[in-house]
């Protein structure tokens, strides 16, 4: 793509993205986030800007470490807070164990998302069985939003779509009231993303979409540019995550955390969701973003900049 192109390509991405602002409400208990908030796309709900990211819950040593990280989080202004029962499923899916016993107090103050995950069928009943056991290890009845998790292809988006597929049950779980909105994710294939804007079009709605956005993006098979002004089009809130690449950004000099989030905050998402293993990661992430995003010219420089670093073979961050 023309450097031209390119950066006009990049001011109507930048022009699409929503206004910042204080929350609009009183988080229960909590009270506001110190977070800006953003409209989570159609759906009437505002909601700070970060996420905590459930795979990286999972991972810290252990119940005690996860409730100060959550702790930790709340402080800092999250609300919204990611996992699935996939997580850790041999230690009895203990990022939703973990995640449900750190909310309980709070649990009508915050935005909970999990997901379902069955690559090799994908089929409904599978995914009810999901749901109960969620919400059983989150100790709620009621889930904020539901995702079908890691889309791979085109052929995967079809299954689960199918008749007796994983998101007729999602579907009848928001119709039902257990679940308020439903999602879709997936880390590897723009085109899988785009198989199930596919399926939203022909009538299967849902209100979010998570995928990979981070700088190095732009020069790869890129969400940023051929997923997210899809959402933004039809008012699916795009939930970003991978905006560090897995933390190789920063680790292999490509750019700072800093200049990674702010850049991506730059863009049409609703949110960010990041996998942060320390309380001290969350205060990192939340000082970044509350510096607000990059302006067009901060955005084109940053991008330019790591152009010579783009040849990474593979996306290896998208797995």
């Amino acid at each position: 793509m023309e450097r031209r192109e390119f950066l006009q390509r990049l001011a109507v991405l930048m022009a699409a993205a929503p206004g910042l602002a204080g929350a609009p409400r009183s988080w229960g208990g909590l009270g506001p986030s110190v977070l800006p908030t953003r409209s989570f796309g159609s759906t009437g709900e505002k909601l700070p800007v970060l996420g905590l990211g459930g795979f990286h819950l999972g991972r810290v040593s252990d119940e005690k470490a996860a409730r100060a990280l959550v702790d930790a989080a709340l402080e800092a202004g999250v609300r919204f807070f990611d996992t699935a029962e996939q997580y850790q499923r041999g230690d009895d899916s203990r990022s939703e164990r973990w995640l449900g016993a750190a909310l309980a107090d709070v649990r009508d103050q915050v935005f909970v998302m999990t997901k379902t995950w069955d690559p090799d069928a994908r089929s409904a009943s599978t995914a009810r069985e999901h749901l109960e056991s969620s919400l059983e290890r989150l100790q709620i009845e009621t889930l904020d939003l539901w995702q079908l998790h890691a889309v791979s292809s085109p052929e995967d988006v079809d299954r689960a779509f199918a008749k007796g597929g994983a998101m007729e049950a999602i579907l009848e779980a928001k119709q039902a009231g257990r679940v308020r909105f439903v999602g879709v994710t997936g880390h590897k294939d723009p085109a899988a993303h785009l198989r199930a804007l596919h399926h939203w079009d022909a009538g299967m709605r849902f209100d979010a979409m998570q995928l990979p956005i981070n700088p190095i993006d732009r020069h790869q098979v890129s969400f940023q540019l051929r997923v997210l002004p899809e959402l933004v089009e039809r008012g699916i809130a795009p939930i970003a995550m991978k905006t560090v690449a897995a933390g190789a950004l920063p680790q292999q000099d490509v750019c700072t955390v800093t200049e990674c989030l702010r850049y991506v905050l730059s863009l049409p998402v609703a949110m960010l969701v990041s996998g942060m293993e320390s309380p001290e990661h969350v205060r990192q992430n939340a000082a970044a973003l509350a510096a607000g995003p990059m302006d067009a010219e901060e955005a084109a420089a940053l991008v330019d900049r790591i152009a010579s670093r783009a040849d990474l073979g593979l996306e290896w961050y998208k797995r």
